[in-house]
This record gives C-alpha cells, sequence and structure tokens, in this order.
C-alpha cells in the first residue's frame, strides 16, 4: 500500500497570534527585494493568464478572490511580505524557495539571546534551526504558536521557524 500526504487545498496565513490571518495582505515581489516596493506578477491560475493584483488580501487567513479562498502562482522566485490588517509585519522572507525541497515555505526568524526561552510564531514550525543546526523535537515544545525550548537560545543566535 503506498501512503499519499494529505495536504491542504489552500494556504493559509495565520497572524502574530496564531489565529487565522483576516484582512491581512501579502505581497509577492523580486526574489533578495522588498516585496512592497518591487512587486512581481502573481496570478490566480497556474497557467498564469488571470493576474492577481497586489496586495493580495486574506480572508480567514486564506488569500481571498472574489470573498473565496484562492491560490496563487508565480513564474519564478520570489520574495514575500505578509502583513496583518493595521500594516504590522507578520513575517516576510526575501526568498520564499529558499530551502530545498519547499514549494515556497513559509519562515519566521528571531535572535537568540542567551536568556529566553519562549518565541511566539504565527504559525505551527514543522522544522527548526538554531545556526543552520537542525533542532530535534526533544530540545522544545509547541503550545499554539508558543515554541519552548529546554535552554535557551545562544546570544546573537540565528533561530528559524519553518513551517
Amino acid at each position: 500500500m503506498s501512503t499519499i500526504e494529505v495536504q491542504p487545498p489552500y494556504p493559509a496565513f495565520a497572524g502574530t497570534d496564531g489565529q487565522p490571518l483576516e484582512n491581512g495582505y501579502i505581497w509577492i515581489g523580486t526574489v533578495n527585494l522588498s516585496p512592497q516596493v518591487n512587486p512581481i506578477a502573481v496570478y490566480w491560475d497556474a497557467a498564469q493568464t488571470i493576474a492577481a493584483p497586489q496586495p493580495i488580501r486574506t480572508l480567514n487567513g486564506y488569500p481571498s478572490r472574489n470573498g473565496t479562498p484562492a491560490r496563487f502562482y508565480v513564474a519564478s522566485d520570489y520574495s514575500i511580505q505578509v502583513l496583518d490588517s493595521k500594516g504590522s509585519v507578520v513575517y516576510a522572507s526575501l526568498n520564499g524557495n529558499a530551502f530545498p525541497g519547499s514549494a515556497g515555505n513559509l519562515y519566521v526568524n528571531e535572535t537568540g539571546d542567551g536568556t529566553t526561552t519562549v518565541f511566539s510564531v504565527p504559525f505551527v514550525p514543522s522544522l527548526i534551526f538554531i545556526n543552520g543546526v537542525y533542532q530535534n523535537q526533544s530540545t522544545y515544545t509547541l503550545a499554539g504558536g508558543d515554541v519552548t525550548f529546554s535552554e535557551a537560545p545562544p546570544l546573537t543566535s540565528v533561530i528559524e521557524f519553518l513551517i
């Protein structure tokens, strides 16, 4: 018997509180540049015939086209910035395709201060790296959007939370 991975039909975006992002803004732009300043063409269909105006708005955490959840597509690598309804950054990536095997995995970076053990992220991460080193799930616990490490990440360490 083969194994089939069940995938959600639409990408979901969460706010910094971990709840579905309501009335948020999704900007897609040139890789390694600010997507708000350097937007690229985004489409509602894989054939790239129906242009999606930017910013793409969210409804109950989903990209929304005419009030219904939708997927969106680009023709190249991209940067992404997601804002909440007040215009505050929820997360951003200068290269949405930066991780091997990703289809534009989303991530949040934090910086360790040597004492903080709890970090709030806008999604439940599937992978965590500290200074590029994978963190075994035995080194942290998850509760909603909170990640609690058993030991504080070192001072100035880069912590990457990936969905």
